[in-house]
């Protein structure tokens, strides 16, 4: 049996569950993935490329925006489209293909997420203007990875040149603030008072910039 109905049949299925506007776009999106695990829930297909082709869909209905909801319900969905056709599928496969789905979707919304926070500390979110060429420097990056470190640094002092800032206050991580102390050394820009190196616990985050996943239950 062609694929294209049952798909059709399939994001018929979710569109009627579906919550809201951004869940019809997310469905309409990932026709192509869906073609996919439909193929391979066919007979004589590989578990592990169905369950890796079900992680992929929950993933670009992450990156799409789709609600939780149509998420988990989507390879039930898919199950009624093939029996309503007669399409001939392995039934004893649903439940590991509905968890390989949810978790390429979770852990899609988690990458977002980490990235949005990490973003965060990135210049001008981490300074705050001082007035007299000053700025003051949250030095509390989440990481203690130190090449990621010093790529922050890098990236915060960078923009601090470009902003013509000649001096700056820190506080924050010992690390962070010992990365960004270096970088502001490096390109000549006085560090108001001495890098801070008292071991206090960083600040809190600044407010995190809007996710890229467009999340429309969280709004």
């Amino acid at each position: 049996m062609p694929t294209t109905p049952v798909v059709a049949a399939w994001s018929e299925h979710d569109e009627a569950r579906a919550l809201h506007p951004v869940d019809r776009s997310a469905i309409g999106t990932t026709e192509a993935a869906r073609s996919l695990v439909l193929e391979l829930f066919g007979a004589g297909a590989p578990a592990r490329d169905l369950f890796n082709a079900c992680a992929r869909l929950g993933a670009l209905l992450a990156e799409a925006g789709a609600s939780p909801s149509l998420a988990a319900g989507t390879i039930d969905n898919a199950a009624r489209a093939l029996s309503d056709r007669g399409a001939p599928f392995d039934a004893a496969r649903l439940p590991a293909a509905r968890a390989s789905l949810v978790e390429g979707y979770v852990a899609a919304v988690r990458a977002a997420e980490h990235a949005a926070g990490l973003a965060s500390w990135e210049y001008p979110a981490c300074a705050v203007p001082l007035g007299d060429d000053s700025v003051a420097i949250a030095c509390g990056h989440p990481t203690d990875d130190g090449e990621a470190l010093r790529a922050w640094a890098a990236r915060v002092v960078g923009r601090l040149v470009k902003a013509k800032v000649r001096r700056a206050v820190l506080a924050g991580a010992n690390v962070a603030t010992a990365e960004i102390a270096s970088a502001l050394e490096l390109v000549g820009i006085e560090i108001a008072g001495g890098a801070a190196r008292d071991g206090r616990e960083a600040p809190p985050a600044p407010a995190t910039t809007k996710s890229w996943l467009r999340l429309p239950w969280r709004r």
